[in-house]
């Protein structure tokens, strides 16, 4: 075999070698070959008070079975009152096309406010949370990611309507 050939052979073999480990390196780091697990979670909130103002009405993605968490500060604006508030959703596995989301809120840096509530997919709910100083509502709608209640969730914020 001439040497020129040879060299060429040698050099796409290491070439091809390097291509797989270097496959096989990434796939170990950062695992993007494998299988995607469950869709992303789009968490639509509404935080109101008792005499039903809105306080709050964030927008969070996240996963099943990891922690969300948002800290959010909203200063003085023209028609609301500042906010300072810090939430933690937490969903687990579902059962028969609902969620359950634990959720720990504290407004204005008092202490949390922290219970749980089963929700189905693309299905508003709201539960009222007790704690320090007046009631709360905190109204939730859940949806994975590439669904119609996903695409529902985010027509009805684009045009500043109720997720209903």
């Amino acid at each position: 075999m001439p040497t020129g050939l040879r060299r060429k052979l040698t050099c796409l073999l290491f070439g091809l070698s390097g291509l797989a480990l270097g496959i096989a390196g990434a796939e170990t780091t950062f695992g993007r070959l494998r299988a995607e697990g469950n869709p992303a979670l789009l968490f639509s909130l509404e935080l109101r008070d008792e005499a039903g103002a809105l306080l709050a009405s964030p927008m969070l993605v996240g996963e099943e079975g990891r922690t969300v968490h948002l800290d959010l500060s909203q200063p003085v604006g023209r028609y609301s009152d500042p906010v300072q508030m810090s939430l933690d959703l937490s969903p687990h596995a579902p059962r028969s096309g609902e969620i359950c989301v634990e959720y720990s809120l504290s407004l204005d840096g008092r202490r949390p406010r922290a219970g749980w509530m089963s929700v189905p997919m693309g299905e508003p709910r709201t539960v009222r949370v007790p704690g320090p100083g007046e009631p709360l509502r905190l109204g939730l709608v859940v949806a994975r990611a590439g669904t119609r209640e996903f695409e529902r969730i985010l027509l009805a914020r684009r045009l500043g309507k109720p997720i209903t």
